[in-house]
Order: C-alpha cells, then structure tokens, then sequence
C-alpha cells in the first residue's frame, strides 16, 4: 500500500515539479561544524565522505552517531546541490509524499509528511520497536536525516534534529 502510495506520488512530483537549477555543492568540511554535540549524548563516530552516485549525481556527506543508554541516533547532514536525483535518493518521503500525508503501516508504524521550521520534512515511528527516522530538506538543498533505534520516542529523535541550526545551513553557498 505504502510503496503503491510512494510511486504514484512520485509521478505526480516529476510531472509537476519545475525544473529547478542545480548549484555547486559545499565541500564537508563546511558542513561538518553543524553536527550538534548532543547534551547527555556520547558522539560514538563522526565521519565526512563525498558520494558519488553517477557522474552526474554528487554530494558531500557528513555523520555522527550518538549513543545515549541503549539509545542510538545517527545523523546525518547532506548537500544535494538541488540534483533532482540526489534528492530523491535521500529524502524519498519528502519528495514524493503530499503536504500533510499521514498513514500508519500495521502493527504501529506512523508515517507523516510535515513541516519543519518551515522545511518540508517526514517522520516514520514505529512504537512497538522504537525506531524512527526524520528527514527535512532546507532550501530545496540540504539533507538534515536522522535515524534512531531504541527510543524511548519520536520526540527524542526530534530532539537531537532540533540541535542543528538549520538558518545557517540554509545560508551555506
């Protein structure tokens, strides 16, 4: 039902998107002082990589994870340069569900399309194993994803996302 969902709104998105310029991407080294340093948290890695998925499809990425108790949160922070196909294959949700998209997946996963600090963004929660992921795209270009297990709830997920300062992100050039 999901994935049925998924490819019918990514077919209205492609023929309804405008075409939309692609911009140089920052190097990670720029984006890896926005990583938080979660209070409470202990940062188990952080690394920073460029991608390259096509020889036109490339972005630099940068990660943390975090461990708290049992708890683990990897975040991760990306510049697609507004590539239609980097986008796609990082924020898939954002992308393709419609503004204010909600479902739940049997037995107790929840799937919202929301906004966040004004960014599109998606939510996924399953309660009965305590795993979640949340991905917001800033300025149509910045990739903020953070996937977590063993969570007490979704709101601690958001918790670590909230540390990232989106405003500057977005003013990255």
């Amino acid at each position: 039902m999901l994935a049925g969902a998924l490819a019918m709104s990514a077919a209205v998105v492609a023929a309804q998107a405008p075409s939309q310029t692609t911009v140089p991407t920052v190097a990670a080294t720029v984006l890896q002082p926005l990583l938080p340093a979660p209070p409470g948290w202990t940062t188990e890695r952080s690394g920073a990589s460029q991608v390259e998925l096509s020889d036109t499809c490339a972005y630099p990425v940068v990660d943390a994870s975090y461990l708290k108790d049992a708890m683990r949160v990897r975040l991760r922070l990306v510049d697609s340069g507004r590539a239609s196909d980097s986008l796609m294959a990082l924020a898939t949700m954002v992308m393709t569900l419609p503004a204010d998209y909600a479902a739940e997946v049997p037995p107790a996963t929840t799937i919202t399309r929301v906004l966040y600090k004004g960014s599109p963004a998606a939510e996924r929660w399953d309660a009965a194993q305590g795993e979640g992921e949340i991905t917001v795209v800033v300025d149509g270009r910045f990739i903020v994803q953070a996937e977590g297990t063993h969570l007490d709830s979704l709101a601690t997920l958001r918790s670590v996302v909230d540390l990232v300062d989106v405003k500057k992100l977005a003013e990255l050039k």
